[in-house]
């Protein structure tokens, strides 16, 4: 099955969303903090995910039919105790984007999973048994198929030592 191109919005449809004028969306485009390609006419097209992009990274709401039809992101959330796995889990699904989240309990399933799940973001505790929240990022940052992933640290113990490290 061939997968259909990514959606893209003109300038025109940019403007409306974001309630600007179409002038301010070209330059935009032109200053290159919204990225577009150009058609064959020379008009500007702005793929969809970076208009979502731009929306969030401006605080501009962005409309529901927007989100409709992207390609969920995969978040890998790692935490011995069930509660926490539980509530993380619950404020994810709150998130205006599909989201395909996953669990892991210890260090050890979460390398595992990282392999096979490829998460965009790993949410980490650092304390856990078989292997630590400092290990699984090692092995992570260390393998050229995931070194890119974003991690985000969730730990109760926020002492100095494992702020700086």
């Amino acid at each position: 099955m061939r997968k259909s191109p990514p959606r893209a919005l003109t300038t025109s449809q940019m403007a409306h969303y974001c309630t600007v004028r179409v002038e301010t969306v070209t330059r935009w485009v032109r200053e290159e903090s919204l990225h577009a390609h150009t058609t064959a006419g020379g008009r500007y097209r702005i793929p969809i995910d970076e208009a979502i992009r731009f929306m969030r990274e401006h605080g501009i709401p962005i409309p529901d039919e927007l989100l409709e039809g992207q390609e969920s992101r995969r978040v890998l959330v790692v935490d011995d105790e069930p509660d926490i796995l539980r509530n993380v889990t619950e404020m994810l699904q709150h998130f205006p984007h599909p989201l395909d989240i996953r669990t892991e309990n210890d260090g050890i399933a979460a390398c595992i999973a990282m392999g096979s799940f490829r998460p965009h973001l790993l949410i980490l505790d650092l304390k856990m048994p078989k292997m630590d929240g400092y290990a699984v990022i090692e092995k992570v940052r260390s393998d050229p198929n995931t070194k890119d992933t974003n991690i985000l640290v969730a730990t109760g113990y926020g002492s100095p030592e494992n702020v700086d490290r």
